[in-house]
């Protein structure tokens, strides 16, 4: 039994990595690239736009949790086609050069966006299949740790590596990655116990709105966790680049401090959710990210040198990991058989409208009155809700 759980954990985290790869560059490498390029802090941050489809798949979701092929299994049948996907636009993004102009790169990492939020609408509906009661906090340590991975290694680390690999060699390395997870997926049967579909994709399509929507301060929860770490974190990396930071300056710091700091933080939270539940948790990973992101603020409004950007960066990673586990537990707690992974989508979808939220206005507020305001305002938001979740948390529901 615990070996199969083990396994579980390792395929959700290989998954998860996965789908985190071209977040991580549309996050990290393309501000730096777009910024070298002249564009202001407001256009830098109307590229958030590019991840639509991670908040429009639940418009779809249901489709993935009503129909499926039983040879390959209720999941697979969509994880399958979906990793095809990913892998002919990362394979297509290495035939391209940013020389040759940003618009057909553009319109590739919007359709793996596609593919890649597609693909994790059967991973999520196979973790809530798989995952019970205390395996909640190690399993969304696995779904946050594997996809802040995965962004940090489509970001940081590639950005880190271009120099010497280039364009062509970062992607054929992010296409290896996701064809490794393939294989896996190709040779991982699915757990026999898995729920049976309603019987309707509309029935699905309405227990998932009302899982989110019926219980409006639970979707104005979802949208306050991520806008104030989102609003506070925009300006880092264009401001960074002005400062004079190189391209793998920043992605070390942000693939090497900031990856091994996510993981940490998501380690952490995982195993404190199970010793105290997600709002303790939650709380204190949240005033942990504020603090963070208020040293960082402060200290980019002076003279700075990579460790001490690496140190303050470290600490709101950490936190930010542990902030994503605590809400994403309490979510996939409420979801119900036979509709989990368009119920856990619809609140991941109201979750991630926080940063796209968040990163227009914080460009635009940068503009006016530079970046440090914004990462401070950022950082009394992550606070304030850390505090608000801690008191009020309980109507939402407990473990």
């Amino acid at each position: 039994m615990a070996a199969r759980a083990s396994s579980g954990l390792a395929l959700l985290g290989l998954l998860y990595f996965c789908q985190g790869l071209p977040g991580g560059f549309l996050a990290v490498a393309l501000p730096v690239i777009l910024r070298e390029r002249g564009l202001s802090m407001a256009e830098i941050g109307l590229a958030s736009l590019l991840s639509l489809p991670w908040m429009l798949k639940v418009l779809w979701a249901p489709l993935v949790d009503r129909w499926w092929w039983p040879r390959l299994g209720r999941r697979r049948s969509w994880m399958i086609p979906a990793q095809l996907g990913m892998l002919g636009c990362t394979l297509a993004l290495a035939a391209f050069e940013p020389e040759d102009g940003l618009y057909p790169i553009v319109v590739l990492f919007l359709a793996l966006n596609v593919f890649a939020a597609t693909q994790d609408i059967p991973v999520d509906g196979y973790a809530v299949d798989v995952l019970r009661g205390r395996e909640l906090g190690l399993g969304n340590s696995a779904q946050v740790g594997g996809f802040k991975l995965g962004n940090i290694a489509g970001g940081g680390v590639l950005l880190a590596l271009s120099g010497v690999l280039g364009w062509r060699g970062d992607f054929l390395i992010m296409a290896g990655c996701i064809a490794l997870a393939l294989v896996v997926v190709l040779a991982t049967p699915e757990p026999t116990s898995v729920e049976p579909g309603a019987p309707s994709t509309w029935g699905i399509t309405v227990r998932a709105f009302k899982s989110v929507f019926g219980q409006p301060g639970f979707a104005l929860f979802l949208v306050a966790a991520k806008f104030g770490e989102s609003f506070g974190g925009a300006p880092i990396k264009p401001r960074l680049v002005d400062l004079g930071f190189t391209r793998e300056q920043i992605g070390t710091i942000d693939g090497i401090v900031g990856g091994l700091s996510t993981a940490a933080g998501a380690l952490v939270a995982g195993l404190l959710v199970r010793r105290a539940g997600w709002r303790p948790t939650l709380a204190i990973m949240c005033v942990l990210q504020g603090v963070g992101l208020g040293l960082l603020g402060l200290y980019l409004g002076g003279n700075v040198d990579v460790l001490g950007v690496a140190v303050r960066l470290a600490l709101e990673n950490f936190a930010g990991g542990g902030v994503a586990v605590a809400v994403f537990v309490l979510a996939m707690s409420r979801c119900t058989p036979g509709a989990a992974a368009a119920q856990f989508t619809a609140a991941q979808v109201v979750y991630m409208a926080g940063a796209a939220l968040a990163g227009p206005s914080s460009g635009a507020l940068a503009d006016a009155v530079g970046v440090v305001p914004p990462i401070l305002a950022g950082a009394a938001m992550a606070i304030a809700f850390g505090g608000i979740a801690f008191v009020r948390g309980d109507r939402l529901g407990k473990l």
